[in-house]
């Protein structure tokens, strides 16, 4: 797809989208429950998302045609309604899941990356937790 920018120079210059976009959330932090052990059941502790959703092929030509897009907000919004309403989850693999599946019900959005990682287990550690990736299915 061939986009026309002007500059402040009012020159000219074309730009093709190469490959697809990619929506990012970088360190969303939230206070949830979670956690198997018996000790961090019944209060919160630090959660850290990263989210990248990328879009599929064409999508700026649909964005400008159709005013339809992926919204980093709503990904966003889904995480902080589940940490305020869905009560404890055990796993970050299960946050991640859950994040993954939310993203690809977008029909502009058909791979994501999900980072959970929980910040403050491991003196040592700035962080564990998980990194998935998933697609939708062809």
């Amino acid at each position: 797809m061939d986009i026309s920018v002007q500059t402040d120079n009012e020159r000219a210059y074309d730009i093709i989208e190469d490959g697809r976009d990619t929506i990012l959330i970088e360190g969303l932090l939230v206070a949830a429950e979670i956690g198997v052990l018996d000790s961090e059941k019944g209060r919160r502790q630090g959660l850290r998302f990263d989210v990248e959703i990328r879009t599929v092929p064409g999508y700026r030509k649909i964005v400008a045609e159709t005013g339809s897009y992926v919204s980093y907000a709503d990904t966003v919004f889904f995480i902080q309604d589940k940490v305020a309403n869905g009560g404890h989850v055990e796993l970050v693999e299960e946050w991640a899941e859950a994040v993954a599946a939310f993203a690809l019900q977008n029909p502009l959005a058909d791979y994501v990356t999900v980072k959970v990682t929980k910040p403050e287990i491991f003196e040592d550690a700035a962080a564990v937790g998980i990194r998935i990736s998933r697609k939708r299915r062809a």
